[in-house]
């Protein structure tokens, strides 16, 4: 029986995935490369894993001699300043978190991204209530698709992660879930390369079509 929902937070919360383009396109500007040049499935690749694998990614891809902790620092201050000025909320996140706030079920966050982002999305959409457990890329070893992730949160909550649903739209993401053998319900996003998400128990179109009567039936 499910007793906690667990959200993934970069496309399935929140649309970041442009944000977090932008803001590495601007800091590889001035090398004269760019993550858009990328083909897709290396693009696609990247998709729920965390930025400071990415970042080491593009500057082995690219044969970059720089400073990877400035380059970081510089990227994160941009990413930030546009999380504050640009990112929205995915169609239905406040729905389904009410729903499923109402109906007695523990809620958490576990997100490759760091805890200050999430936290600066938390306080920006003062959404920080809902959540009885937050776990961050800061808080594991080993990024999505380890299952890591989905075992600490599970464990946070006082669950077997069979007894959580996990709420993801990247194949890295639904592969760690599936892993921790956790349920999962893929939510595909319109705004990062197309994923794989046949290893989900289920997908929907958007967190609108999230209802009791799914939950229950995991």
């Amino acid at each position: 029986m499910i007793r906690a929902v667990i959200y993934d937070m970069d496309d399935l919360m929140v649309n970041s995935h442009p944000l977090h383009i932008e803001a590495s396109e601007r800091v590889f500007k001035k090398y004269k490369v760019s993550q858009k040049a990328l083909p897709e499935k290396v693009r696609g690749g990247f998709v729920g894993m965390r930025v400071s694998e990415i970042l080491k990614k593009l500057i082995k891809i690219y044969k970059l001699k720089i400073d990877y902790k400035k380059l970081y620092n510089e990227r994160e201050k941009i990413f930030l300043d546009l999380v504050y000025k640009k990112l929205k909320m995915m169609p239905g996140l406040l729905k389904s978190l009410k729903l499923i706030k109402e109906n007695g079920y523990q809620i958490a966050i576990a997100s490759s991204g760091t805890k200050k982002y999430i936290n600066t999305v938390l306080d920006k959409f003062k959404i920080a209530g809902y959540f009885n457990v937050i776990v961050s890329g800061d808080d594991v070893r080993l990024g999505k698709p380890n299952p890591e992730t989905y075992i600490v949160a599970a464990r946070k909550l006082g669950l077997k992660p069979e007894e959580t649903l996990v709420l993801e739209d990247a194949t890295k993401g639904i592969k760690a879930a599936k892993a921790a053998k956790c349920k999962c319900i893929a939510v595909p996003s319109p705004y990062t390369p197309r994923q794989n998400l046949q290893g989900a128990n289920l997908k929907l179109n958007s967190l609108k079509e999230l209802n009791l009567r799914l939950i229950k039936s995991l």
